[in-house]
């Protein structure tokens, strides 16, 4: 889903993060977390925008009934925290590393506003992720609330492959598309179990929907004249 952070050609890790720029590194070092480390908690104040450069950090948020759910795994090249540009307080979600030595850029509002004042490509492109993402985050509360696990797995392959601009048509007209997540994290974002997900996956082989690869899926005719 890395693709989904571009905008009309425009890289926003590339502008935003200071590293690309001569002179920013030796006083900029980038921030290290541990796994299950929280980079942030839901309620703290909003005042500097992440980018992944290594690693994946898992974004959530957790109800009145201390139930926790995930919005979403982010990789190398992704950026969190950018409703503080929103006028934004405190945080509304957590983030957390997912993996060992996840290495973040972080941004400051104040450099933000400089970038945004200096840049007026990145300002369009970082207005058009926020909305983006708000309407990713819609869409699932919708499929989170009034669909089974089975559809809910079916319209995450779904939105993989709408996201995924790297997607390979096969000769026998089939997709093969990057799936840059782990088993038990699409377990997480779909709201189910590992185990259940995975009884999913080997029911929608049976029937002739995918091919599940640990990094792909293949898209078989049957699932393309179908979803």
């Amino acid at each position: 889903m890395n693709n989904y952070w571009l905008f009309e050609n425009v890289n926003l890790f590339s502008i935003i993060c200071p590293h690309k720029y001569r002179g920013y590194t030796s006083n900029h070092p980038f921030n290290f977390f541990n796994k299950n480390e929280f980079i942030y908690f839901q309620g703290d104040v909003s005042d500097t925008i992440f980018l992944v450069n290594s690693g994946s950090v898992k974004i959530g948020f957790i109800d009145n009934k201390g139930e926790e759910y995930i919005i979403a795994y982010l990789k190398k090249g992704d950026i969190f925290g950018e409703n503080v540009l929103l006028s934004e307080i405190n945080r509304k979600e957590f983030a957390q590393a997912a993996e060992k030595n996840t290495s973040l850029c972080a941004v400051t509002t104040k450099q933000i506003e400089t970038i945004i004042r200096d840049n007026q490509s990145f300002s369009t492109s970082i207005y058009k992720l926020i909305g983006l993402k708000l309407k990713k985050i819609e869409r699932r509360y919708q499929i989170m609330l009034f669909r089974d696990a089975k559809t809910r797995a079916i319209e995450f392959i779904k939105d993989l492959k709408d996201d995924d601009k790297n997607a390979t048509n096969l000769l026998s007209g089939e997709i093969l598309i990057n799936n840059p997540f782990s088993q038990h994290e699409i377990a997480k974002l779909i709201g189910t179990s590992r185990s259940t997900f995975n009884l999913i996956l080997h029911e929608l082989e049976n029937e002739g929907f995918i091919i599940y690869q640990k990094k792909h899926f293949i898209l078989k005719n049957r699932f393309l004249l179908e979803s």
